[in-house]
């Protein structure tokens, strides 16, 4: 992998008097890297567990992995970190790092984009689906209110003709018996009006649903306004951040198990979720059926097989 050996940043917090220099190495400089002073440097092997959150990146050293009694950890604030591309490194040198070393319990919040952790070295042949490009508030949205509509269809069929009944019997209650045909024909439409309401409501909820997981997502991760390459080809894909991308790593299709095409996305599943979201609108509509066969093709089963197979070797 290549992630791991991107060029080192360097965060300074000047109230704990702290220098970290995240690189092929952990170093830690406890007087702001004063000239005279010599770092301690840990091995990324000798990490239990690495946490990013919304507030801050904890990196935790077990007792047995710094030969001392207790453990260490230390805490970099996200404020310290300059800017989004500063994050964007130091997740991938983190994600890098835990793919060569999996005992490092690796903890983060919601995604977009797939862990590097998934990703494996691999020269990316030339005739592969290459483009670039950002995610839009919009297609995201409609993805995952599509994602959640077999939840919500439920609720739509449950509520609508409970809705529908009720008001029904409401006005029946409310307006007496039901003798003249046009009375009961005035109550049907009111009550057809009143069960579209409900499950134009419930169309309402999920959206607003997926409004607020994408502004969620946008509090935790700085990549999903950041350009990214995409990568579709036969031994894999990949969406990263361009700026740290080097077309050396994919994740292989072994490791997925379908696909869902909407109007405006292909979404990769995992078992533990999606993994994948290349929007459509970055190839050319002429491509958009030839892309979502050459997905399909490449999970179905003996693909899948013959492709674990070249991975192990």
């Amino acid at each position: 992998m290549a992630f791991e050996s991107l060029p080192g940043i360097k965060i300074t917090d000047y109230e704990n008097k702290q220098t970290f220099i995240i690189a092929d190495f952990f170093s830690v400089y406890e007087n702001n890297q004063d000239s005279d002073e010599v770092p301690k440097i840990y091995k990324w092997s000798d990490f239990a567990a690495i946490i990013e959150s919304k507030d801050a990146f904890t990196f935790k050293i077990s007792a047995n992995g710094n030969g001392g009694t207790s453990d260490i950890e230390f805490v970099i604030p996200m404020e310290l970190i300059p800017d989004p591309a500063s994050h964007i490194r130091i997740r991938a040198i983190v994600e890098g790092v835990v793919a060569k070393n999996p005992q490092i319990e690796y903890k983060y919040g919601r995604r977009i984009l797939p862990p590097k952790t998934l990703c494996a070295g691999c020269e990316i042949p030339p005739e592969a689906y290459v483009t670039t490009g950002a995610y839009k508030e919009s297609e995201i949205n409609n993805s995952n209110v599509i994602l959640q509509g077999p939840r919500f269809d439920k609720l739509m069929w449950i509520f609508t003709p409970i809705m529908l009944v009720a008001a029904f019997i409401a006005q029946a209650f409310y307006f007496g018996e039901m003798r003249e045909v046009t009375n009961i024909l005035k109550y049907l439409v009111i009550a057809v009006l009143a069960g579209g309401v409900a499950g134009v409501s419930v169309y309402l909820f999920c959206s607003y649903s997926a409004k607020t997981l994408y502004r969620k997502i946008l509090k935790e991760d700085p990549a999903l306004l950041e350009e990214i390459t995409f990568v579709i080809c036969d031994e894999g894909f990949i969406a990263a951040e361009t700026e740290v991308f080097d077309f050396s790593d994919i994740i292989h299709w072994y490791q997925v198990d379908y696909f869902i095409e909407t109007n405006h996305m292909y979404i990769i599943f995992s078992r533990n979720g999606a993994v994948f979201w290349l929007p459509k609108r970055l190839f050319p509509k002429e491509l958009h059926h030839e892309l979502g066969d050459f997905i399909a093709d490449k999970l179905q089963g003996d693909s899948k097989t013959e492709e674990k197979s070249k991975a192990k070797k």
